[in-house]
């Protein structure tokens, strides 16, 4: 994220890298579910809603950050 020059990355997990893996954990749970069982929890729990919309789009966030964050924590 900074470059190959810049040490900003830290190997210990912060706050954030811990919220971005709870997330990823609830949407894979979530999708497990969904293939498994046809069950979709967050539409349980939301409903068709802008909320559920919502944590759907925090879960990809999350990942992609997930992705990014890893790479980082590879190279150094």
């Amino acid at each position: 994220m900074f470059g190959r020059n810049h040490k900003a990355v830290t190997n210990q997990l912060s706050g954030l890298d811990r919220l971005a893996g709870a997330l990823v954990g609830i949407g894979a749970l979530n999708w497990g579910l969904v293939g498994l069982a046809n069950f979709d929890a967050i539409r349980a729990v939301f409903g068709k809603s802008k909320a559920s919309r919502a944590v759907y789009g925090l879960v990809g966030a999350s990942a992609a950050y997930a992705v990014m964050r890893g790479r980082q924590l590879v190279r150094s």
